[in-house]
C-alpha cells in the first residue's frame, strides 16, 4: 500500500529571499544558503521533514511557495527520505548601475499597488539606490 504525502512547491521567479519561510517553518524543513554573495542562493525544501503545516505558503509575501493537494504532485512514501525541492535563486542586475539586486516580482507589486503600469514596473526594476535617485530627480527637477 502506498501512502502519499503532500508536497510544497517553489517558484524561484517569485522569491525575494526574505527568508520568512525559514523563520516560520516549525520543522526546519526549509534551508536557504549562500552560494556566492550577491549572486546566488540555494533554496532547499526537505519533504521528509515538512509537516505540511502551511506556514511557509501562508506567510510568503510573493506567493513563491504553495502547497499541493493534487495526488499527481505528491511524493510517494517510499521516496520521502530522498525527496527534496532544490533551486538556485539568482540575483538580477540593476539596468542603470549594474549592481547585483533581487528582482521585485510583479505579484509583489500587485499586492502593494492598486495599478501596476509600465512606469511602476520600470521603477522597480532599478536597485534601491537608483530607484531613490530616479524618484528624487523626478520630484525636484
Amino acid at each position: 500500500m502506498n501512502t502519499y504525502k503532500g508536497k510544497v512547491a517553489f517558484d524561484k521567479e517569485q522569491c525575494v529571499l526574505c527568508q520568512t519561510c525559514v523563520f516560520v517553518c516549525p520543522a526546519g524543513a526549509i534551508n536557504i544558503s549562500c552560494v556566492a554573495p550577491q549572486q546566488s542562493y540555494d533554496f532547499i525544501i526537505w519533504h521528509n521533514t515538512c509537516t505540511l503545516c502551511g506556514n511557509c505558503a501562508y506567510f510568503c509575501p510573493t506567493g513563491a511557495i504553495t502547497l499541493s493537494s493534487t495526488l499527481a504532485e505528491t511524493t510517494p512514501q517510499s521516496e520521502k527520505y530522498t525527496s527534496i525541492t532544490a533551486n538556485t535563486v539568482e540575483y538580477g542586475e540593476c539596468p542603470k548601475c549594474h549592481e547585483p539586486m533581487i528582482n521585485v516580482p510583479k505579484t509583489l507589486l500587485q499586492k502593494g499597488f492598486a495599478t501596476v503600469n509600465e512606469e511602476l514596473t520600470t521603477l522597480f526594476s532599478l536597485c534601491p539606490k537608483c530607484r531613490r535617485d530616479h524618484t528624487f530627480a523626478k520630484r525636484v527637477l
